[in-house]
């Protein structure tokens, strides 16, 4: 089977539980992770050596996050968007003391995790991506959309009624919610898992469409009313104290 798992945001223990739950339900399991591994959460580095490890075992699919995005970047505007975002916890996890040390240490450690993150990928009638897509893109031709209209939507995305390219359903994280997010367009996976120490990580099975969390729940996609959008978590990461 193949899963779909949620923004991890440095939440180790919450990534390794779900993992767990999920080799119970196929051990050989196709796993593919939407983004955002840092930030947030306190252990950052212990969750990229973590994924780094599994991915020899497991026939793994890494997205870009919009977080992973900016720390390959450098300017003083994107350097103070890591700050205020969660950027700390991963300075402190490389123990490191500014984001331009820690980030020349992660393009150095993980430069293969890093060149190796995709923008998006397909399965079957799904269209997977970190956050959604622009709507305001008028070409089809995926190969001439830039990586950034994949990485920072919210709102206006989640409002809308539109499949991808008109044909594919979509996956996405990027806005923690209470719960799973479900309509007829999208499903939202990222369940706020560096918000709030009670709030899991979340999977998504593809073909069996079922929901499997860090604490071993398994609701069924067809359980869920779509008539109904959950909260969005709005909180300081709990990490942070």
């Amino acid at each position: 089977m193949t899963f779909v798992i949620g923004d991890i945001h440095g939440e180790t223990r919450k990534l390794r539980q779900l993992i767990n739950y999920i080799q119970e339900k196929d051990y050989n399991c196709n796993l593919i992770f939407i983004g955002d591994y840092i930030d947030k959460g306190n252990n950052p580095k212990e969750t990229l050596d973590y994924l780094v490890e599994i991915d020899k075992d497991l026939n793994c699919v890494f997205l870009m996050g919009n977080h992973e995005f900016y720390w390959m970047k450098d300017s003083p505007e994107i350097n103070k968007y890591l700050l205020n975002y969660g950027g700390k916890q991963t300075v402190k996890s490389f123990n490191c003391n500014t984001i331009k040390e820690a980030r020349l240490l992660l393009k150095n450690q993980y430069k293969d995790f890093l060149a190796n993150l995709v923008p998006y990928c397909f399965f079957e009638n799904y269209f997977i991506c970190h956050s959604g897509f622009k709507q305001n893109r008028k070409t089809k031709i995926i190969s001439e959309i830039p990586i950034e209209d994949f990485l920072f939507n919210r709102y206006d995305f989640i409002k809308s009624n539109q499949l991808f390219q008109d044909k594919y359903k979509v996956i996405f994280g990027h806005t923690g919610f209470y719960s799973p997010y479900i309509d007829s367009f999208k499903i939202g996976i990222d369940t706020g898992a560096c918000f709030l120490e009670e709030q899991p990580l979340t999977a998504f099975c593809l073909e069996k469409e079922f929901f499997l969390n860090s604490n071993g729940e398994v609701t069924s996609l067809s359980k869920i009313s779509n008539s109904i959008c959950p909260n969005i978590i709005r909180s300081k990461p709990w990490q942070e104290g």
